[in-house]
């Protein structure tokens, strides 16, 4: 089995069954704020379920905060389809057809299966339209330090409306080979008004 460390939950692989485990060690991550966090996960898996690009859930233990989904032993990291524009620009104009924000969209947190479609996990930082803002002094423990610095230049009062970190995500921060982001971002929310 492999292990890989996200912070807020660990990624346990064990071929072709991936396992989300909301367990962090060490105290750096408050217990209210991981139970938020796996609460999310499991809202918007729900929510989700009718993509075909959503995780392919196995099984959801609430009481040892996990849930299991298919994996096929690859990220976007490593490899992406030929049509992965097109895809990202789907998942994303659904994503805002659900009113959701998902800023975590590196490569990391994204896969594809031997049809060549791309899937997308790791929900847990999603928020909807009609939470914004949010009290973003209560996820800072998930932010690495630069992810934090710039939440710092954008946040009013210790809260943050995520539509604006979003766009940071898709024009400056994030990015996938040949940089579709910007272009899938003005697409998506800026051609749509």
């Amino acid at each position: 089995m492999n292990t890989i460390n996200h912070g807020i939950f660990n990624l346990h692989i064990n071929n072709n069954i991936a396992v989300m485990d909301f367990n962090p060690e060490g105290t750096r991550y408050p217990v209210e704020l991981v139970n938020d966090c796996f609460q999310r996960e499991l809202a918007y898996l729900d929510k989700l379920k009718k993509y075909q690009w959503a995780p392919e859930v196995l099984d959801i233990d609430i009481s040892n905060r996990s849930l299991s989904f298919l994996w096929y032993n690859n990220t976007c990291e490593d490899f992406v389809p030929k049509d992965y524009k097109e895809q990202l620009l789907q998942i994303t104009k659904e994503f805002h057809k659900e009113e959701l924000i998902k800023p975590n969209l590196y490569t990391k947190y994204f896969y594809t299966d031997p049809k060549g479609i791309m899937h997308t996990y790791a929900f847990y930082s999603t928020s909807d339209y009609a939470e914004q803002p949010i009290n973003i002094k209560f996820y800072s423990p998930i932010l690495n330090q630069t992810r934090k610095e710039l939440v710092d230049t954008l946040t009013q009062n210790d809260f943050l409306d995520m539509r604006v970190l979003l766009e940071q995500a898709y024009t400056n921060y994030i990015k996938w080979p040949d940089d579709p982001l910007p272009l899938i971002y003005e697409k998506t929310y800026l051609e749509s008004h």
